[in-house]
């Protein structure tokens, strides 16, 4: 189950550090980790903690969803919203 995951995570990362045209030692600087540590990230080999998954979603712009599951989920509308 965490290999998945992981490796889920370490997937859409390095898309979403490539869309940004980021290098790891960029987004590893920002986050405060070894870039040696994003690098294992990225290939699978290690699940972030929350604190660093929520502060790679906000250096790359893209939302925990993305990151967890590949897809960005839309949130349902309110009840009564567009009346």
């Amino acid at each position: 189950m965490y290999a998945k995951l992981s490796q889920r995570i370490g997937t859409q990362v390095r898309a979403a550090r490539h869309r940004a045209g980021l290098s790891q030692a960029q987004v590893a600087e920002a986050i405060h980790v070894p870039t040696l540590v994003l690098s294992r990230l990225e290939r699978g080999r290690l699940l972030p903690s929350l604190p660093t998954l929520v502060d790679l979603c906000g250096v790359l712009r893209v939302s925990v969803d993305l990151l967890l599951s590949g897809e960005a989920l839309a949130c349902p509308a309110p009840e009564g919203a567009g009346r």
